[in-house]
């Protein structure tokens, strides 16, 4: 017989769900401590499916909640202006940041940091075509 935990909660119930600009459903964000790679901006919302995806790696679901908050500081700690890639030259600086893809959950998957106008408020989300190769399997 084997046991099998118990899937780590969403976010707390006292997060109430909200939609942003791009009709995703998202969370506000309890860390509001700046983030130097996002223009010293701090993320004031996260997709549902990001934080669920998060909260999935989390060890035990009472860690889910810092699991989460510690997992983005960290993604968001790598990314880069989408304006500074080639060939977005003309794009508008600090809207747009993108993280390297990385291991969350079976498959490798990017997060966008958007933020909503000039000075706004920064939205953590999965890019909307989340299409990344596998990359390399494990080495035997």
């Amino acid at each position: 017989m084997t046991s099998v935990p118990p899937a780590a909660p969403g976010p707390p119930p006292d997060l109430p769900a909200a939609r942003d600009r791009h009709g995703v459903r998202v969370y506000p964000y309890r860390d509001p401590r700046p983030h130097p790679a996002l223009g010293n901006s701090p993320i004031s919302f996260v997709s549902a499916e990001l934080w669920q995806a998060l909260a999935d790696l989390a060890i035990a679901p009472a860690a889910a909640e810092a699991t989460v908050l510690a997992l983005l500081r960290t993604i968001a700690s790598d990314a880069t202006d989408a304006a500074l890639a080639p060939g977005n030259e003309r794009a508008p600086r600090h809207d747009l940041y993108v993280s390297a893809p990385a291991y969350i959950g079976a498959r490798r998957r990017m997060v966008w940091f958007q933020r909503d106008g000039a000075g706004g408020p920064v939205t953590a989300f999965f890019p909307p075509d989340d299409t990344l190769p596998a990359g390399p399997g494990p080495r035997p």
